[in-house]
Order: C-alpha cells, then sequence, then structure tokens
C-alpha cells in the first residue's frame, strides 16, 4: 500500500533553515616547480564559511593543478621582477632577470592601482603577464592595457583597494 495524499492529512511546515553556502573558485599563478615543472596555474574550491564572498586560505578544500607544457616548446623573452610598495609611493622592482630588454617606471595611481610604463613596445598579441598575489592582500588584477601601459590593482575586499605590499612576484613574458 502506497502513500497518497488521501491516506493523511499534510504535516505541519518546520522551520526555515539557514541559507547555504556559496562555493567559491581562485585560479593562481603556479610558477614553476614542484607542482608543474613549467608553470601553469593552481584551481583552488572551497565554501565561502565566513561569507565574506572570498576564498580565504582556511576555506580551500581542494587544489588542483593545470601544468604548462615544456617551456622549450614555447621560447620566449621575459622581465621579471620582485615588486614592493609603502605608503603614497611608486612600487619599486627589484630586477630578477631581464632578457626582454625593457625597463618599467611604475606610478601609483591612486591607493591599490599601479601603472607600469615600458621605454620600448611589446607585440601584446604575443605577451602575458604573471604575478603573485602578497599575503596582505585577497586579489591582484594585471592588465595589457597597450604596446607600452601595464595595469596593476590590488584589493584586499570587495572593492577596498589597498597599498602597501612587500615582493609581489611579477613576470612579463613575451612569446617569439
Amino acid at each position: 500500500m502506497g502513500c497518497s495524499p488521501e491516506n493523511g492529512e499534510n504535516g505541519v511546515d518546520g522551520q526555515n533553515g539557514l541559507d547555504g553556502l556559496n562555493s567559491l573558485v581562485q585560479t593562481l599563478v603556479e610558477q614553476p616547480g614542484a607542482n608543474c615543472e613549467s608553470g601553469g596555474f593552481r584551481v583552488e574550491t572551497g565554501l565561502d564559511i565566513n561569507r565574506n564572498g572570498t576564498l580565504d586560505v582556511g576555506e580551500v578544500q581542494n587544489s588542483e593543478f593545470i601544468c604548462n607544457t615544456d617551456s622549450s616548446d614555447f621560447p620566449y623573452q621575459n622581465y621579471v621582477s620582485l615588486l614592493s610598495q609603502s605608503g603614497t609611493q611608486a612600487p619599486v622592482a627589484n630586477i630578477l632577470e631581464n632578457s626582454l630588454g625593457v625597463t618599467i617606471t611604475w606610478e601609483r595611481e591612486s591607493a591599490g592601482v599601479y601603472l607600469g610604463t615600458l621605454d620600448q613596445a611589446i607585440d601584446i598579441s604575443k605577451s602575458v603577464i604573471f604575478y603573485s598575489t602578497p599575503p596582505t592582500h585577497t586579489i591582484v588584477r594585471g592588465t595589457l592595457m597597450n604596446t607600452t601601459l601595464l595595469k596593476l590593482e590590488l584589493q584586499n575586499g570587495t572593492n577596498a583597494f589597498l597599498d602597501n605590499f612587500t615582493n609581489l612576484s611579477f613576470e612579463l613574458r613575451q612569446y617569439e
């Protein structure tokens, strides 16, 4: 004998529960090393336990790597530096490698927003930038604005642009 509405009355509705947690995905640049020999990306996922809209370190439940192929398959020249910035000063670059032969002059446009002007044009159709997120910030966004201008935006929360960082790794790579 099956259940059907005519076999009894509906019960009393229960109390509403709490809203569920949002799932978040974060993609980060993975520098060449043990996880990806030629670099690539780390994709992190998890639940937004504190409901701040950001996947915080303690909320990461899974990490997967998407690795680049052997970099010898894609010859390139690059500019690699560590950037640091304090107060209202322009970022300062500690250049680690510069086979691209460019000079980048950094300036602070506003809180958390920095422009890098190149002394020579690059082919942006063959170029890409990589950068890390300092532990003092939650988001870094980088853009190749045109053939001689880069833009970095650093945030700590949604639309909360923030200065003061050390050793942000920055790489401009142009493929042949």
